[in-house]
């Protein structure tokens, strides 16, 4: 019971930060209003069937590029139902649905789902490409993180961790670098896909995942935005344990199903501040 109480602990410690990592892939390009390109854009989704991902399978998986957030959606029922979503409601704000599935090995699958209210996919890229936010709602976790273009629609995200406590101890520093590619699809939505640079000099071999993509979707619907994240990771086993009675993978994709989910909150503050003003 102890080691299991002490594996959820480390496994919601060092994880947070792989949702931010899906919310990272999904704040870096908007509008040419904002002064930010996109790398391609396209007049409407993908129309071509995307292939379904499936349990044992999870490396082979590819989310395809200009695809909607529900073929996205669609292509991961093969190893979770929708009613696997959880809604997650906490004290400092956050507010959505989540969904962690194990893939089999030291894959996992973290899912979020959430509503940006008054808002366009504009902002909420923009929200997400302002490193203060990242750092506000998970300073426990993230020393540092720098964002930078390296070409049209293309970034590069350097995060530093602090020190997180593990079965063995506590870690050093973590250091990782990731890609990031923002596309548009008509006359507003956006998808954003991010992965680790795994050839990148600046990554410690103590870090969360050995590999991570995800694809995060940013659809406007009436006056909100829907955002719809997806990654799939391959965990490290010196972070994140495999125990013969308990397997942390699941835990670790839980914490990175929620870590997004403050833009729900972020939103929400800025229409009642809105609103306020005007009464005033």
């Amino acid at each position: 019971v102890h080691i299991m109480q002490t594996t959820r602990l480390q496994a919601v410690g060092l994880l947070l930060p792989l949702l931010l990592l899906i919310a990272e892939a999904s704040a870096n390009i908007f509008s040419n209003d904002a002064g930010i390109t996109f790398n391609q854009h396209r007049r409407s989704y993908a129309h071509d069937l995307l292939k379904k991902l499936k349990y044992g399978s999870a490396d082979t998986f590819s989310f395809g590029r200009f695809q909607s957030p529900h073929a996205i959606d669609k292509a991961m029922s093969e190893c979770r139902s929708a009613k696997s979503f959880k809604r997650h409601s906490s004290k400092d704000g956050k507010e959505g649905y989540y969904c962690s599935t194990r893939l089999g090995g030291d894959w996992v699958l973290a899912e979020s789902k959430q509503v940006a209210k008054d808002c366009v996919p504009a902002e909420v890229l923009a929200a997400y490409l302002d490193g203060s936010n990242q750092k506000k709602w998970n300073e426990d976790k993230v020393l540092d993180i720098n964002i930078a273009r390296s070409g049209s629609g293309l970034y590069r995200q350097d995060m530093v961790l602090k020190p997180q406590r593990v079965l063995t101890g506590k870690t050093t520093i973590m250091r990782y670098t990731q890609k990031i590619c923002v596309d548009k699809v008509g006359n507003g939505n956006y998808n954003a896909f991010v992965e680790l640079d795994t050839k990148s000099k600046s990554n410690t071999k103590l870090r969360p995942f050995h590999i991570l993509k995800v694809n995060v979707g940013l659809e406007q619907v009436g006056n909100d935005v829907h955002i719809y994240a997806a990654g799939i990771m391959k965990v490290n086993r010196k972070i994140v344990p495999n125990l013969v009675i308990f397997d942390a993978s699941g835990i670790a994709g839980a914490m990175a199903g929620k870590g997004t989910l403050w833009l729900s909150k972020h939103f929400q503050d800025r229409s009642t501040k809105i609103r306020n003003n005007r009464i005033e």
